[in-house]
């Protein structure tokens, strides 16, 4: 069941995607039943050396317009945000604003245009595509499955747009992760194993426990739970694998079993998650998942389109350079203490994995991290 998809090597070199198994924050631990809900803790973003956090600057993109803006991005040597502008006009507010203007050809409504005519003309397997922020296009990646004459297609429909859109040509399958209690550990319903993502509670009941995943992992026949060493952990409440998402629920039902609110790390230390919220393009996060263990590096790319080899197609992707197996979907994307995201897929050839957010999926079922 898990999902793998190539990613250019040329754009996101240093980024590692994770495989089959999803990635987990590191070493997720949750409280006991009976233990008191932990006193609320500030929200955090990406440290930056001067200017506006990536939050800030993303409202002041969205307040700019999406004609005169095209997107935002950490950059990693002056630890500072850019925005990405189409004129001198937005070019000074951003700069008087204290973010790093850049001036691109084409604004976020005209490229997103482009990506939703492809989301709504093509399904091929073995393809991803989304914006590009750095480059300011649009880029389709086709892997090792995709055929000449689907190549063709996706060019043919992308030519009008000229240099605000291309295709190239990637290694590897687009692929799930699924393989046959922290995040990142083993869970198996005896049909499929997965990951354990993050420990969640419900906003109106705390003492309302349960375990997120990847949908296509709850989206099967066995719907009770089990840790690698057999013990009961809970049973399937949902899953979300229509519209394009990749979420599922599993309700924490054992009494003897501690769920604790924290992922696996590295070297098996524990990380506690206190709060989640959106990734920042380039800022670096970490993965867990039962196969491929812990490992942390750049976040590549955001709402991407993937179209795995299986028919499965997912949108709004987050795409991580974190090399991921099978067995390792649903695990935990993190960044310190920050919930990001839930492995979906990978192509484990060119090291991307590609991430369900974690927001809309505690959003759907009205669940928060803690």
């Amino acid at each position: 069941m898990f999902r793998k998809f190539p990613l250019s090597t040329k754009t996101l070199m240093t980024v590692s995607l994770v495989g089959s198994a999803l990635a987990v924050a590191p070493n997720a631990v949750a409280q006991p039943e009976s233990a008191p809900a932990r006193s609320a803790r500030p929200v955090h973003d990406v440290t930056v050396a001067g200017g506006p956090s990536g939050g800030a600057a993303q409202k002041l993109a969205d307040r700019l317009g999406r004609s005169h803006t095209a997107g935002v991005y950490l950059d990693r040597v002056q630890r500072r945000f850019v925005v990405t502008v189409t004129d001198a006009k937005t070019a000074a507010a951003v700069e008087e604003a204290g973010a790093i203007p850049r001036r691109v050809t084409y604004g976020t409504a005209q490229l997103e245009s482009i990506k939703n005519g492809l989301d709504r003309r093509f399904r091929t397997p073995g393809t991803m595509w989304g914006v590009d922020v750095p480059t300011n296009q649009v880029v389709v990646r086709a892997d090792s499955t995709v055929g000449r004459r689907d190549v063709a297609a996706l060019k043919r429909y992308l030519a009008p747009f000229g240099e605000a859109a291309k295709v190239i040509r990637v290694s590897g399958r687009t692929e799930r992760t699924a393989g046959a209690i922290n995040g990142g550990d083993y869970i198996e319903n005896g049909v499929v194993s997965c990951s354990y993502g993050f420990t969640v509670r419900k906003k109106s009941d705390p003492n309302y426990k349960a375990i997120l995943t990847a949908g296509h992992c709850t989206n099967t026949s066995g719907t009770d739970w089990r840790k690698s060493d057999g013990t009961y952990i809970g049973y399937t409440t949902g899953h979300n694998v229509a519209s394009g998402n990749d979420f599922g629920l599993i309700r924490a039902y054992n009494g003897s079993v501690t769920y604790y609110g924290n992922v696996e790390a590295k070297d098996g230390a524990a990380q506690d998650i206190s709060y989640s919220r959106d990734s920042r393009l380039y800022e670096t996060a970490c993965a867990s998942g039962y196969r491929s263990k812990y490992d942390c590096n750049l976040i590549g790319m955001k709402n991407q389109t993937i179209n795995y080899t299986d028919g499965m197609t997912v949108t709004g992707m987050d795409v991580a350079a974190i090399c991921r197996n099978h067995g390792d979907s649903g695990g935990p994307l993190f960044a310190g203490d920050a919930a990001l995201g839930l492995l979906s897929g990978s192509n484990d050839s060119a090291c991307y994995s590609y991430y369900q957010p974690v927001n809309e999926a505690l959003a759907w079922y009205g669940m928060e991290v803690f």
